[in-house]
This record gives C-alpha cells, structure tokens and sequence, in this order.
C-alpha cells in the first residue's frame, strides 16, 4: 500500500459518515453535508413504530437464520461422527 493510498484512507476515515438509519426525509433536513453536518429532526410516534417493528422482523429473521444454520451443523457433525465410527468398527 502506498503513501498516497495512506493518505486517502486517513481522510475517508476522518470523515463524518452518511449513513442514512431511516428514511432521509424524515430524518435529516436538506442542506449541504460537507459543509454542513446534518440536523437530526425528533422521530414522530409512528416513526418510532414502525423502526421498532422493522428492528423486530429483522432480529426475528436473524435468530431464526442462527436456529438453522446451528441445526445443519449440529445434524452435519453428528452424522460425520456416525459415519466414522461406522468405518472403523
């Protein structure tokens, strides 16, 4: 990796990120980003509604990912055991 290379990571690094969590009309007033940092604007009570249901299906989705993939592994050791012991007794 070079200097320059360096260089530009350094200043990508430092910054401000613009990531968007929610929508961007609700979230940040419009404006100039690198001049000015964006404002943040006080969610509604349906906006807060409707992150929560959102964060919920998505910890939902993962955990039932997490339950699959932990079954396939488990059945996948188990059955290579079997197999094993199978070949040598």
């Amino acid at each position: 990796m070079g200097i320059q290379a360096m260089i530009t990571s350094i200043k990508n690094n430092n910054r401000r990120q613009l990531h968007t969590p929610f929508d961007k009309d609700s979230i940040y007033l419009s404006g100039n980003r690198k001049k000015n940092p964006p404002q943040f604007k006080k969610a509604t009570q349906e906006q807060l509604l409707m992150i929560r249901r959102r964060i919920k299906i998505s910890n939902s989705i993962y955990q039932q990912k997490l339950i699959g993939y932990t079954c396939l592994t488990s059945i996948t050791i188990i059955s290579t055991f079997v197999y094993l012991i199978k070949i040598y007794l």
